[in-house]
This record gives structure tokens, C-alpha cells and sequence, in this order.
């Protein structure tokens, strides 16, 4: 049978299967790992192909452990991905620090409440309302942009209370209430939780997460992180490069926490057991696109069951993590490919495991911007080569036109003006197309910040060229 036919028979495989796990309940759920081992395989293989992932892994949870498993690929040193292959978790630690900050509220340590200044007083200089407290961290209401200018910093090794006293007000803060997702508000949560307790944030959420949860190898500590990860992979002109993933020692908080997909599954186990203790029926707040949240993770209606997901992304990597605690499941997700460009196809591969689990579905995944945005590239950097090769031909050949001393000057005013404009808009159009500073594209981005930069280039050159070409001619009509 060819590939592309036992590819489709396993995905309708996958739907029955499921679909019957499902409509039977969460107590059949184990079918899944007992009966068809070879479904979600399939099914995995197929996703990290599709998005060009060199290694990706899945678990399937309920409230006791692993129902279902299924690994592919290799990791960023060419050892074969397993249930123990350290992976960058993202924004998926957002949740893992919010579990912390409850059960250190549980414990006498914090005030949701509690203004943030005053528990963290070297915040001053980053919250223009000193009125924000730690809820307001907790659910994104604290009016900080997502500005990752004061995060993602890999050579940051201090903790997150010393990094917030080097830190001042970003750009675009908004008004304290609304919710606006800003890394800032987690960053500046893990200084709570360090100042609140006198200790490392580690340790705390060592002491309220990961010993409760029994996912003790999860990887905290900065050294180990640089030691233990192994390289991910970002979009690299239609491949997928690898990177040495950095470490920001004041984002663990946000996005820097690292881990075995066994690690997330036992995680993710029992933070089900909590949202079917009580815990989903807390405080959430509208994030104005269909969704709700609270305690670090998003809350909608999907395939007629409440969920509750969060993602999570660094240069590299990917995670996502979602739990349905009316069907007792739970699904954990990690690949080693990420990039800002072609997030929203990556980002599909989670809502797929989740539609797949609560009601048997999958949907194609959305095409990928880059071939776009290079292609836009391309073209005007093929349109400048054009115009290069042919200012070069004329200058050498002395075919340049002869022009007055006036009319050359005009043409350099022009030609200067002209370029000046081109550069300032290739500059900021493209981190607009984008979405990322030329900084940032350079790690989450790197084809298009190539492109960016040759492109840059190929304009000054044009430039030049057109003003030497009408020097040459203003030579000629002297000698004549």
C-alpha cells in the first residue's frame, strides 16, 4: 500500500478510535495505549513532517498517569526523541508559576491582593500604576505590553527580583484592568514569589509544584539547562537550522523552565486532579477572543468540553499543554522547531491533539507566511541585483549618459532622498510585516532577518552606483 494511503487509513483510525474513546467516557480512555499504539504514532509522525520538526513527542494523561505515547524524530544532537529528551517548555511554564503563586497564597506567603510595589519595591520603576497587584500578574491586567525587549535575555543569570531593579517602564503601557498578555507580568510574578519567600523561585516551585506533581527532573537551574538542552531548530530558508536555545535565568517564570515530556505529563496529571478538585471553578477573566483566563491558562468551549491550554514557544522550541477535566484527560505536546514566522501553523498541531482526544477531529493546518514574506523579499532584492548589474555595466562600458553639472546634482539629491526613503521603509516595513524588531527576528526569524540585511545592503549599493554613474557622466560632458 502506498504511504500516502496507510497515512489517510491510520488518520481514520485515529478518528474512530478516539471518537469511541470519547463517547464512552474517560474510563476507556487507556484503550487508546492498551488496544492502538500504533494510532497516535501515526498521528505524530504525521504533524512534526507537516511542520518540518525534526523530533516531536506527545503524551496522553489522565488523573492516575500516561494512557497513550508516541515519540518521532531526533533531537538537536541526533539522539532519537524519547520520553526523557529535555525539551523548552515556553509560555507553558506561565502556569506552572501561577499553580506556585496559589499554593503560596494557600501557605500564608502571598496576597492576591497585594500591590505589587509593595512586595517587589524595585517594580516601581517598570509599573506606571502602583495600584497593579499580583492578581493583575496573575491575569494579565496589569496594562504592560508584550514587550520582549525586557525578556529572552540569554545571558541574564541574576534573579528576576535583581533583573526588575535594572528594568524601566516599556513603551505602550495601557491602563491597569483590561487583559493584555505580557511575559512582563510573569517575570515580574517569579520576583514575587523570590521576595515573598526570601528564596529562589526554584525552590518555591520545586516545594508547591513539582514534588506534589512528581515531576522532580524538570530543569530549573540555568547550568543544567545549558548542559541538558540540546539545540532546537528554527525555519532557515524552506529547512529547519538548528540553535543553541539560551537560558534567561529571570525568565523561568515565563518561559525558561525545561523538561522530558515525562516531566510535563506528570505536570500535567496532576494539575488535572487540581482543576477537578475545585480549581476550574476560580476567577477568570475575558480576554476579548472568545476565551477566558486564569491561573495561567486559557479556558473555551471545544468540541462541546471545557478546556483549559496554554502554549508555549522559545527560538526552537515548542509546547502546549490542555486538560479536559469532565473526560479525566489530559494531552502534552513538544517539538523541537519554532519559529515566529510560521507560528500560527505550528501552534495548530496543539489544537489538533486536543480536537483528536475530546471529539475524534483534526484539521488541516494553515499554510506557513514565509513563503510569502521571502518571496516579497526575493523579489525586490531580484529587482535591486537587476538594476546593480546594469548601473555596473554602464560604468564600465561608458554608456552612462552625459549631464550638467546641475542636472547630476539634481539626480545625487534625488537619488540620496530616494534611498534614505527605501532604507527607513524596508527598515521598519519589514519588522511590520513580520511583527519582530531586526533583533528579534534574528533568533526567531533568521531567514527573513538574512534577507532583511541583504536587502538593506542592496539598496546602499544601488545608491551608490546610481550617484557614481551620474558623477561618470558629469566627467563626460566636461571633457566634451
Amino acid at each position: 500500500m502506498p504511504t500516502g494511503a496507510r497515512r489517510v487509513l491510520a488518520m481514520l483510525c485515529v478518528l474512530v478510535t478516539v471518537g469511541a474513546i470519547v463517547a464512552l467516557g474517560s474510563g476507556t480512555v487507556r484503550a487508546l495505549a492498551d488496544t492502538q499504539p500504533a494510532v497516535l504514532q501515526e498521528a505524530v509522525d504525521g504533524w512534526a513532517s507537516e511542520i518540518g520538526a525534526p523530533g516531536m513527542t506527545v503524551q496522553i494523561v489522565d488523573s492516575d498517569g500516561v494512557v497513550a505515547q508516541a515519540s518521532t524524530g531526533v533531537d538537536g544532537r541526533g539522539a532519537p526523541v524519547d520520553d526523557a529528551t529535555p525539551f523548552v517548555w515556553g509560555s507553558v511554564s506561565k502556569q506552572l508559576t501561577a499553580a506556585t503563586v496559589r499554593g503560596l497564597e494557600r501557605d500564608g506567603f502571598v496576597d492576591e491582593n497585594a500591590r505589587v510595589v509593595d512586595v517587589v519595591p524595585q517594580a516601581r520603576q517598570i509599573l506606571v500604576d502602583p495600584a497593579v497587584t499580583v492578581g493583575d500578574l496573575i491575569f494579565h491586567t496589569s496594562g504592560l505590553p508584550h514587550d520582549i525587549t525586557g525578556t529572552d535575555d540569554w545571558t541574564r543569570r541574576e534573579s528576576a527580583a535583581d533583573a526588575v531593579a535594572t528594568m524601566y517602564e516599556p513603551d505602550g503601557v495601557a491602563a491597569r484592568g483590561t487583559f493584555r498578555y505580557s511575559s512582563l507580568n510573569y517575570l515580574l510574578l517569579q520576583a514575587v514569589v523570590e521576595m515573598a519567600t526570601d528564596g529562589s523561585f526554584a525552590d518555591a516551585l520545586e516545594r508547591e509544584v513539582l514534588e506534589p506533581a512528581g515531576a522532580t527532573t524538570t530543569i530549573t537551574d540555568p547550568e543544567d539547562f545549558e548542559r541538558s538542552v540540546p539545540p532546537g531548530h528554527v525555519p532557515f530558508f524552506g529547512s529547519a537550522r538548528s540553535i543553541d536555545v539560551g537560558v534567561d535565568a529571570a525568565g523561568l517564570g515565563y518561559g525558561y523552565l525545561a523538561g522530558s515530556i515525562s516531566d510535563l505529563g506528570r505536570y500535567a496529571a496532576w494539575r488535572l486532579a487540581e482543576l477537578q478538585n475545585g480549581e476550574s471553578s476560580m476567577a477568570e477573566v475575558d480576554t476579548g477572543h472568545g476565551t477566558t483566563y486564569g491561573n495561567g491558562l486559557f479556558h473555551e468551549s471545544i468540541g462541546g468540553q471545557d478546556v483549559w491550554w496554554h502554549s508555549g514557544a522559545v527560538p526552537g522550541y515548542y509546547a502546549y499543554v490542555a486538560f479536559v477535566p469532565g473526560e479525566n484527560v489530559a494531552m502534552v505536546l513538544a517539538a523541537n522547531r519554532y519559529g515566529e514566522i510560521e507560528a500560527e501553523r505550528i501552534a495548530a498541531v496543539g489544537r489538533n491533539v486536543t480536537t483528536l482526544v475530546v471529539d475524534g477531529s483534526t484539521s488541516d493546518l494553515p499554510g506557513s507566511m514565509a513563503p510569502i514574506v521571502l518571496g516579497v523579499l526575493l523579489g525586490a532584492l531580484a529587482l535591486l541585483i537587476g538594476w546593480i548589474v546594469l548601473s555596473v555595466y554602464r560604468v564600465l562600458t561608458g554608456r552612462t549618459k552625459e549631464s550638467s553639472f546641475a542636472g547630476a546634482a539634481i539626480r545625487v539629491l534625488i537619488v540620496v532622498v530616494g534611498a534614505g526613503v527605501t532604507v527607513i521603509g524596508v527598515y521598519v516595513g519589514v519588522p511590520m510585516l513580520v511583527g519582530a524588531t531586526p533583533t528579534v527576528m534574528a533568533l526567531w526569524a533568521p531567514d527573513v532577518a538574512v534577507m532583511f540585511w541583504v536587502l538593506l545592503g542592496a539598496v546602499c549599493l544601488t545608491a551608490t552606483l546610481l550617484v557614481v554613474s551620474q558623477v561618470v557622466g558629469y566627467g563626460k560632458s566636461r571633457r566634451h
